[in-house]
């Protein structure tokens, strides 16, 4: 038996107890001999706790989002080009030793191909398709926009940067170059959970509008000097560019994994098993919510 199937046990206890209250599930053949060492004896009852125990949850709760994913999201070919990537890439790096692992495992490379590594993919798909469903509420949300912000430590440095970009003469990158900025220059995706963002260029961006080009002022304590531009604010022009950067907001993944769980009642009955997931696995433990 495989030993991810032996702790795989752990999360038919979400469908095996409906109807109880605090209920507990046991193994029947709990004091069966699995094997002895010496004069020691290990039953299947000790392994069982063993493992529950030590990842009860977390396989109960990633095997769930593993059902989800595969009922939500379709297998791309980029997925499965990926997921041959990392196998190349664990063959190459680890040899031996992964192949040792894949035998106690009893898994072959395709099983780990097909069982874990794009099942995984499929998952970090979750919370960008939940951004998809919910885009317009999570966009009034957050406020996402673009806007490229140059940062100067010297008032006049950040002033001929303005000049600059004012007649032209220079870009973006090449204004923060030529006038001792560490910013990149590059426009980037900015939401009301950027915390890199001083608060009075927060507050000067979100009044401003694309056609108004560059602006100047000095940050909230006056020892930083931008010079800034408000690139969009349209969402549907942005729209993947959106559900990206959403998507990697912890909030927003805290929120999905509820999302998907309530949608497929993930429910626990067994009392341990509710326990552990509550301690570690919060946002998951839907049942709390209904």
């Amino acid at each position: 038996m495989k030993k991810s199937n032996m702790i795989l046990g752990c999360g038919l206890l979400i469908s095996t107890l409906a109807g109880c209250t605090d209920a507990t599930a046991k193994l029947s053949d709990s004091s069966s001999t699995l094997f002895t060492i010496g004069n020691a004896t290990i039953t299947k009852g000790e392994v069982y706790s063993m493992m529950f125990n030590g990842s009860g949850a977390s396989v109960a709760v990633n095997d769930a989002e593993s059902y989800i994913a595969k009922q939500e999201i379709e297998i791309t070919d980029e997925m499965k080009e990926s997921a041959q990537g990392t196998l190349d890439m664990y063959t190459t790096y680890y040899g031996d030793s992964f192949t040792k692992y894949l035998e106690d495992m009893e898994m072959s490379e395709e099983d780990y191909l097909n069982e874990y590594l794009i099942p995984g993919l499929q998952a970090d798909e979750l919370p960008k398709k939940y951004v998809e469903e919910k885009f317009d509420e999570l966009v009034e949300t957050f406020a996402p926009y673009k806007a490229t912000i140059l940062s100067f430590t010297s008032e006049d440095d950040a002033k001929a940067a303005l000049s600059e970009l004012n007649d032209g003469t220079a870009t973006a990158e090449e204004a923060a170059t030529n006038h001792n900025s560490s910013s990149s220059g590059k426009s980037q995706m900015y939401t009301i959970e950027s915390t890199d963002l001083d608060s009075m260029a927060r507050t000067v961006l979100t009044s401003m509008t694309v056609d108004d080009g560059w602006a100047f002022i000095s940050s909230s304590d006056g020892a930083t000097f931008y010079v800034l531009r408000m690139d969009e604010k349209d969402p549907e022009a942005m729209h993947d560019e959106i559900k990206d950067t959403l998507a990697n907001i912890s909030n927003v993944q805290n929120d999905a994994k509820t999302y998907w769980f309530k949608k497929y009642n993930f429910h626990v009955y067994d009392i341990d098993l509710y326990n552990a997931i509550k301690a570690d696995f919060p946002d998951n433990l839907v049942q709390d919510l209904q």
